[in-house]
Order: structure tokens, then C-alpha cells, then sequence
């Protein structure tokens, strides 16, 4: 930049100065540090449910419902995708094997984690989420807690869930 432009510059940012009328500002000023959210981030649970036999009646978006039968709870997730076949790691937990080919078997669930973690509603559900804030070890009957689609109002056949 030339010495020119800078001068210019410079006296610019002199004039505004001058012009600024100090009898309107006032000596309260709050200097604690404020801030605004703009667009809350969003973290997700995953959960694995891994069903007796391929189901037909689910379908990648639908809302499966997590039932817990003695109290009542329930906590709506959302299926995302199927596992995979044929993701086999070794002893370093390193993937050797990759299958891109859907297992049916296998769903992909999400919830959001403030849905589990700050909601009141469903103390027992809100146990199982090991990564959770309230997880405790659970020993559960299957027919207690039950995974419904809500679309088809159908109840899966399940034998192992991953929460």
C-alpha cells in the first residue's frame, strides 16, 4: 500500500473519530461477555437391533418406537439404515473385510441423544444408552421391552439390541 492510500486512510478514520458526539455515550457499560445461539448442534445415539429374521414390514425412515412394557415408556427412533454383511475385524479391531451388502437383519437406529439424556419421561429406557448420562447395567426380558413400527403399528421380532 503507498504511503498516499495509507495517509488517506488514516485521516478517514481521524475524521469519523472527531465526529463521534462523546456527550451521548454513557460510562455503564456491561462488559461481561454475552453470547447467542444461532443454530443448536444436534448429537445422535446409535443403536443396533438385531432382528430373529428379515422383516418386510419396516422401511428405511420409519419410526420405531422403543416400548418399555411395565412402566409405559416410550421413546420414538428413527430407522436410518440397515448393518452390513461382512465387516470383520481383526485383533487390532482393524476392518479386513468389507461387504457393502445390506443386512436386513440389522437396523440402524438414531435418537437424539437430548431426547435420553434430559428427558424425564422415561427413566427406565433412558438407562440402557451406555454413552448415556444415566446408563446403569439392566437385565431385560425381550418381552418387556418391545421395538414397534409406528407406521404398521407392528412389533419386531428381535433377539439382541446394541444400545
Amino acid at each position: 500500500m503507498s504511503d498516499l492510500l495509507k495517509t488517506t486512510h488514516y485521516d478517514s478514520i481521524i475524521e469519523q473519530i472527531k465526529n463521534i458526539d462523546t456527550e451521548k455515550l454513557s460510562d455503564d457499560v456491561d462488559n461481561s461477555p454475552s453470547s447467542k445461539v444461532i443454530e443448536e448442534q444436534k448429537i445422535y445415539f446409535w443403536i443396533r437391533l438385531y432382528l430373529k429374521e428379515e422383516n418386510p414390514n419396516v422401511a428405511i425412515g420409519d419410526d420405531i418406537i422403543i416400548k418399555w412394557k411395565p412402566s409405559g415408556e416410550e421413546l420414538k427412533t428413527k430407522f436410518i439404515a440397515y448393518g452390513k454383511k461382512g465387516l470383520d475385524k481383526d485383533n487390532d479391531n482393524e476392518v479386513i473385510n468389507y461387504v457393502s451388502e445390506d443386512d436386513k437383519r440389522v437396523l440402524s437406529l438414531m435418537i437424539d441423544t437430548k431426547m435420553v439424556n434430559f428427558n424425564d419421561e422415561i427413566p427406565f429406557i433412558r438407562t440402557l444408552f451406555k454413552t448415556g448420562y444415566h446408563y446403569e447395567y439392566q437385565l431385560v426380558k425381550r418381552n418387556e421391552l418391545v421395538f414397534i413400527n409406528e407406521k404398521s403399528n407392528i412389533e419386531l421380532d428381535y433377539y439382541d439390541c446394541d444400545f
